[in-house]
Parts: structure tokens; sequence; C-alpha cells
């Protein structure tokens, strides 16, 4: 027979809310449901009583937490339950903390979360009813006790009388009586026993309960355990004695810490991606200025060797200026790698879900690059690269999957031994697939936790370091793009973490550019609001083309309605007062045969603005920071229009 159920759903979906009721139905219940998806509606919904709620993660004006606040104020013992199945992990997480009982981020457990929450809200009807019993008559004191779910310890005169099966369990005590007749101060840790000292003797003064207290108690095998208490005066054997409820938190700890890092990380990624973005102008200045120094160093240099066959004296300028131009090879080599890592945290950031051909190798490779300073002083790192195809997928969505399994294979191994120990990063194909595997020499997952790995919150990791949330993360991203995650460990033999996802056969390579003969000149606009970069670009292309410099996009229309030729414009994509998107809408209403002429230059490229910028201009869109060889490389397509083609 199905069962009963009162179920009120917040949800702005209907069919997400159908889904829901069909999966109930489906573990045998029986719903008189009621759907609402505004504040108002709640709030008249909770003149009723239900038996759970069920709130989704996405409720335009109304999110989880608001929601599950407003049912926590109403109806304290009505459980509720955050179903987050297409994502909302760090609503999920706000969700928990203004009071909801239960996440599932999966439908199938939507059934067995019900029934544990159904159960513990019956637990907690008894447990109020034993509460009540025990104020109605002391001679039902001691049976309600055993009702109890939280541990209880009665005692008089500083020494434990009594205590229920709860409390013993919860101390470390093989049986309720071995509790008593201990002194309950050795109870408590010794920072808080002042605190319990205080306690008893407000309860000596006042018959009211006291309020509700975070302490720290110990085991008998002398462990300590964060507990919440609550007591009060009571009579036990006709004599005044205290009542003391003691409720386990040390999870509910744990997952307040875990909670506050997820949103410190936040913070720290915000940063970051600022930083990234932030590096680029003067980045891509740095690079133009030395590659220009390079080149007229070079030129010197030659001369100075041509010039060296007559006077002696130029042999040794000539070699010194052999040693700049490696110097400035260094400088060019270590501001790639910061153009390289800004690029990686700026991908990395990025909220985007648009699909892309993605190459697994410079997504492995970036992730290695942002957790080198996790892997270094720990294991050598190892590639095993095979050609392979390309997947279709979120950029900084797989970038988040594969840094979080590389940083998560560095966590387990210990700092001092990095020549014993090795990180192995492998790609291959795999039939219809690419196969990417993480491979660790560390410490390893026991075998209970492995099928407990992927689920949210879990993580064997102390407090501070993990989450609990990357690998559910990331499984529910890899899933989403049709492949998944699989695992293999044993203690002491390390981890294998494989990623499997469809690979996508047959992709047309990019068209490498042609350059044009190098008697071919442009006259090129740059425009940029950051003066030097301008003057960098400027003085290292002044060789090979005509470039002129403006700051604002207005200067830069003004000399394009002047009738100012130019074979190309580069335009920075987010100037003040006149954006350089603005700047290209005008030219394309206005001098249409201009607009194939531009290329928008971005930090952000792949942002919502930039995003649907792209999808309907006809111009470029180049991200940076940019270097030289991008100017040369698209300039030289578009010289490449007007130089004739030859031959028979």
């Amino acid at each position: 027979m199905s069962r009963p159920l009162r179920l009120l759903l917040v949800d702005d979906s209907e069919s997400d809310a159908a889904a829901l009721v069909r999966e109930v139905r489906r573990g045998g219940y029986d719903p008189t449901f009621w759907r609402v998806d505004t504040h108002e509606d709640l709030e008249r919904a909770l003149d009723d009583a239900w038996d759970v709620v069920l709130c989704g993660v996405g409720v335009q004006g109304l999110g989880a937490p608001a929601a599950v606040a407003i049912v926590h104020a109403r109806q304290a013992d009505t459980p509720s339950i955050v179903v987050s199945v297409g994502g909302g992990g760090e609503s999920a997480a706000a969700a928990l903390r203004s009071g909801a009982r239960n996440f599932v981020d999966d439908i199938s457990r939507l059934v067995p979360a019900i029934e544990r929450e159904l159960r513990d809200s019956e637990m907690r009807i008894k447990h109020a009813l034993a509460e009540s019993t025990l104020r109605a008559t002391e001679a039902s004191f001691r049976a309600a006790f055993e009702l109890i779910p939280d541990g209880v310890l009665v005692y008089r005169d500083g020494v434990v009388a009594h205590s229920n099966g709860s409390a013993a369990a919860l101390l470390g005590a093989a049986q309720p009586e071995n509790l008593v007749g201990r002194p309950v101060l050795n109870l408590f840790a010794p920072p808080d026993r002042e605190a319990v000292l205080a306690r008893m003797e407000e309860l000596h003064r006042s018959s009211t309960p006291s309020r509700l207290a975070e302490l720290t108690m110990v085991r008998l095998d002398g462990s300590p355990i964060h507990v919440e208490t609550t007591a009060m005066a009571v009579l036990f054997d006709g004599r005044p004695a205290v009542l003391t409820v003691i409720r386990d938190v040390s999870a509910r700890r744990e997952l307040v810490a875990r909670t506050m890092h997820v949103d410190r990380m936040l913070a720290v990624g915000t940063l970051a991606a600022g930083v990234g973005h932030e590096i680029n102008n003067p980045l891509a200045y740095v690079l133009a200025n030395v590659a220009y120094a390079t080149g007229e160093i070079t030129l010197v240099r030659q001369q100075l060797e041509k010039l060296a066959l007559r006077e002696a004296s130029a042999a040794g300028l000539a070699a010194a200026l052999s040693n700049v131009v490696d110097v400035l090879a260094e400088i060019d080599e270590g501001a790639g790698r910061i153009r390289d890592i800004a690029r990686d945290l700026n991908t990395l950031a990025r909220n985007d879900e648009e699909l892309q051909l993605v190459d697994l190798r410079s997504a492995a490779d970036s992730a290695l690059r942002m957790a080198a300073p996790e892997i270094r002083q720990k294991a050598r790192v190892v590639k095993n690269y095979s050609e392979v195809p390309p997947v279709r997928a979120s950029a900084s969505r797989v970038s988040q999957v594969l840094l979080n399994l590389v940083v998560n294979a560095a966590h387990a191994i210990a700092k001092g031994a990095h020549d014993a120990n090795e990180i192995t990063v492998s790609i291959r194909s795999g039939g219809a697939n690419v196969v990417v595997e993480v491979k660790d020499t560390g410490c390893g997952i026991a075998p209970e936790d492995i099928e407990r790995v992927f689920t949210p919150f879990f993580t064997t990791k102390p407090v501070g370091q993990g989450t609990g949330l990357g690998l559910s993360i990331s499984k529910r991203i890899v899933r989403s793009l049709g492949g998944d995650i699989e695992v293999e460990s044993a203690l002491g033999r390390g981890t294998t973490m494989r990623v499997v996802l469809p690979a996508v056969r047959n992709a047309r390579p990019r068209d490498a550019p042609s350059r044009p003969p190098a008697s071919a000149r442009g006259r090129l606009l740059f425009v940029d609001d950051e003066r030097l970069l301008g003057a960098a670009f400027q003085r290292a292309l002044s060789h090979e083309h005509d470039v002129v410099v403006v700051e604002t996009a207005a200067e830069a229309l003004e000399r394009l309605k002047g009738g100012e030729w130019f074979d190309a414009v580069f335009c920075d994509f987010d100037m003040p007062t006149m954006t350089g998107a603005d700047l290209y809408r005008i030219i394309e209403r206005t001098m249409p045969e201009w607009a194939e002429r531009f290329v928008l230059v971005t930090g952000e490229g792949h942002d919502a603005a930039a995003r649907e910028f792209k999808e309907t201009a006809k111009a470029r869109i180049l991200e940076k920071p940019l270097d030289i060889d991008q100017v040369r490389d698209v300039l030289a397509q578009m010289l490449a229009r007007k130089v004739p083609e030859t031959g028979s």
C-alpha cells in the first residue's frame, strides 16, 4: 500500500516539481502536494502542516537559503531537503547553514533522504515527548531517558548519578554505569571547566534551563568531542539534581568550517581572476618591449660583427651585445611563463558553460602549472601524452576538474620525499573516448571510503585543506559532458583517478595563418587606454608597419570618419566612456566596409558581453595578454587579401 505524504514543493519549474513527485510515488508514497515559487505563497502554505518540504536551489527571487530560513522559522520541526540535481553546491551549502536537514544532488537518493528525515522527525517528536514526560512526572523519568537520542547525564554534588545509553556511547563508555560516580568536571576539557562551574551555580539560583552552549568534553580514552549542552534543575530520586542534555556537534562544526573554507576559496578565486586580468596589460607591453629591444640589439650586433672585420674593438662590443640578447631571451621566457599563468587563472575563473573543442593535453598542462606550488616539494611530475582528438566541453570546467584531481594527488603525498614519489598524468585514446589518468604514489584510500569519495561534503583531509565538494562537483561536470570518473586505490599504494570523455572525431584543425612577403607593409590603428601598451606595440612593429596609436574610442572614430585608411584596427574591448564594442557597433552601422578589419582585444574573452558580441559580430576577438606574434599573424591574414595572386 502507498503511504500518505503531505509534500510542499518550493520550485519555480513545474516539470522539475513533477519529476520529484513521480520519484516520490515510485518510492511507495501517495503524496498530497502543493508547489509554491514566491515568498508570499510559501508563507500562506506554511499555515498548513506538512510532512516534508523540498526546496530547489534556483527559484527566481526565492533561493534555497531564504526558503529554508522561512520554513525553519515557521515550522522548525518540519524537515526541509535541498534538491540540487543540476548543480548549485554553493547555494546548497548556504541552505544547510539556514537550517536545511539534508541535501540531495541525485534524484535516485530523494526517497531514502525523505525516509531518513521522516524517521528523524519522528525521533525528534519522541525527544520532545520524552522531555515533556520528564517535566510531568518523576515516575516515567528513567524510561524517558532511553527514548532520547542525545546524551543525558544527571549529576548531584558534582558527581554523575545517572546516564542514558546515548551519553555512554558519546563519551566512550561501554555501559552507562561506567559513568556513574565520576566527577562531572573531569568529563569536560580543562579550558571549559570554569564555564561549567558557573553554569552549575546559575542553576542553583534559578529554576529555568540554562542557555545552549558549545563546550568540549573528554571521552574516557582522552579524545576530545565538541558538544552542545543545556541543563536544568530536576528532582532525581526525590533529591535535587541537575539534568544535562548533550548533543554531538563535531560534524556540524566540521561542516561549518568546510563551508567557510568554500567561501574563502570563492573570494580567492575572484581575487585571482582580477589579478590575472590586471597582469595582462603590463605583461603585454613588457613582452612587446622585450621583442623590440631584442630585434634592435640583434641588428646592432650584426653590424658590429661586420665592423669587427676591420675594428678589433667592435668584436668585444658584439660579444657584449650577444650576452644582452641572451638575457633578453631569458626575460622573454619568464614573461611568457607569467602570461601562461595569467591565462590559466582567467580560464579557471570563468563562469562559462559554452561548449567548444578542448585539447585535454593543454588543459592538463594548465592544471599542472597552477598546482605546481602544491606539487613542488612532494613529487616528480611524469607526463605520458598520446596524440588524441579533442573533446567537446567547457574549457574552464575541464580545467577545474583536472586541477582538482592534480591537487588531490598532491595532498595524498607527504612532504620530504620528492624523488621517491610521482604524480603521473596520462592521456590516451580509449575507443570512442579520450581518457585522462592522474596517478599518485600517495597514501591511498581505505576500501570503505572509496564508494564515498564522490559524496558531497565527504573528505578525509583535515579541516582547512578540503571541503568535500571538489570530487562531487567534478563528477557532476564530467557526467554532464557525457563522461564519467573512475577511481582505483589501495592503502599505501596510491590512487588513480580516471576521467573518460567522448572524443570528437574528424574535428577540423585550425588553419595556420600564412604571412605575406616581408615587403608587404600595412597601416595599423591601435586603440587602447593603456598608454604604455600602445607605445610598446608601435615601437615593436615600426620596422614592419605604420602604426597609429590612440587612447580613446572617440578619437579612433573621428579618424575613421575623417577618411584615414587602415588595413586593420586593434581595439581594447573594455575602455571607459566608449568601449571597443560600442565603437564597433557604430562602425558596423555607419561604415560597414570597416567591420571585417576590426580586432577586439579583451582580458575576459568569454564573459557574457564578449560571448554575445562574438556570436553576432564579424570582428575577431583576441584574448590578452596580446603579444607581437598575435598581431603579426592577424595583420598578415588581412594584408594577404590585398596581395595579388601570381602564377601562370
